[in-house]
C-alpha cells in the first residue's frame, strides 16, 4: 500500500467503538486496553448463560476445546 493510499484510507474505529490504537500502543494478548473495556467486558459476561442454563433451555453447549 502507498503512502498515498494510506492517507486516503481512514483508520477504523478500534473495538466496541473505542479510538483505533497504533500497534505499539495496543495491550496485544490482553483482553481490555483499559477500564472502559473491562466495564464492556464484564456486562458482556453476566450476559452470557453457562452450561448448564443452556441446557435447561434444550440447548448444547460448546464443547471441550483439545
Amino acid at each position: 500500500m502507498s503512502d498515498r493510499d494510506k492517507e486516503a484510507t481512514p483508520l477504523s474505529d478500534g473495538q466496541a467503538g473505542t479510538p483505533h490504537r497504533d500497534v505499539e500502543d495496543a495491550q496485544n494478548g490482553s483482553m481490555v486496553q483499559d477500564e472502559q473495556d473491562m466495564k464492556r467486558l464484564g456486562n458482556d459476561m453476566e450476559r452470557v448463560q453457562t452450561n448448564a442454563e443452556l441446557e435447561e433451555e434444550g440447548l448444547v453447549p460448546d464443547p471441550i476445546q483439545e
